[in-house]
């Protein structure tokens, strides 16, 4: 097979189009603690949870509700205590692994997460341990023991790419 130099370039400015940056690489567990399109679940009442607001819209506060998307993931809270911080990581990209598997569904970071900022990402504890927080749907469409363990084992990475915008001055 013989390519130009032209085909080439083109080849290459698309695949650098299509890849986006890694910006965190994490693992941990996966948790649930919101659900827009099922507001019970799991013997859970999600209601109230749905209208608390959201770190990453920083000065005018919206709610899970307002978001309107199953696909918001909430990371350690951290980071996002910062305006540096929510602009790095707000709205980004979140690819997420779960035994080995990539999950093709367009996560971003919305929220922080006190249990994901401590503990171990190897040892659970519903105290502290890393990893993400999701909504009841995703958490399990990733696995079907979502309700039944409450945790799932994940990696992930954070790319440098937009799916949702946020105000987060």
């Amino acid at each position: 097979m013989h390519f130009t130099t032209g085909t080439l370039g083109a080849l290459a400015l698309a695949s650098s189009a299509t890849a986006a940056n890694t910006i965190f690489k994490g693992k941990g567990y996966g948790t649930y603690y919101y659900d827009i399109k099922q507001r019970q679940a799991c013997g859970a009442d999600f209601n109230s949870q749905n209208q608390g607001s959201v770190m990453c819209n920083w000065s005018n506060a919206k709610s899970l509700n307002d978001i309107n998307s199953n696909n918001l993931v909430a990371m350690s809270n951290l980071p996002l205590k910062t305006a540096e911080g929510r602009a790095k990581y707000c709205g980004k990209r979140v690819i997420v692994t779960v035994n080995g598997v990539k999950s093709n569904i367009p996560f971003f970071i919305g929220d922080g997460c006190e249990r994901c900022a401590h503990g171990s990402d190897s040892q659970w504890n519903a105290n502290g341990a890393a990893g993400l927080d999701f909504s009841y749907s995703a958490l399990s469409q990733l696995s079907p023991q979502a309700c039944q363990k409450g945790h799932i084992d994940i990696s992930y990475e954070i790319v440098d790419e937009t799916l949702y915008h946020f105000d987060t001055k």
